[in-house]
């Protein structure tokens, strides 16, 4: 299926692109797994290379107020198949081939940065932040 003009949506409602620095959208597909690879004693890696591939998403988030960042983590939270892990059932865009791919992902903890408060507005302006997807 070819690109529909969605990049990214969770549990079938479509990511909020407007949050989003598009130029920053990045999926690495299919990513090999290593099981406890090791050095040899000739200095060769050894690796013991898993069958299952996993694919990350990545992208920074324009600056915001925290009402819209508050606005942005309910609608991830809300697509949670499990709070606990942060599961997430994510169907993206994926640029190497051109078409869509499904998948179970889990989003690990988000590091906000602060860029400045508003006192008299009660207001806080959070930083560009990057938010990622892995998938089991």
């Amino acid at each position: 299926m070819a690109f529909n003009g969605s990049l990214l949506s969770l549990g079938g409602s479509n990511f909020p692109l407007k949050y989003v620095f598009k130029e920053s959208y990045k999926v690495t597909p299919n990513r090999r797994q290593d099981l406890d690879p090791k050095r040899v004693e000739s200095g060769k890696l050894k690796r013991n290379t898993l069958e299952h591939t996993v694919t990350t998403i990545q992208f920074q988030t324009k600056p915001m107020w925290n009402d819209e960042f508050d606005s942005l983590m309910s609608f991830i939270r809300s697509k949670y198949t499990n709070s606990l892990e942060k599961k997430l059932n994510i169907t993206y865009f994926s640029p190497d081939t051109g078409g869509y791919k499904s998948g179970e992902f889990y989003m690990p903890d988000v590091e906000i940065n602060i860029d400045m408060v508003d006192t008299s507005k009660k207001k806080i302006l959070y930083l560009s932040t990057t938010l990622e997807f892995i998938e089991y």
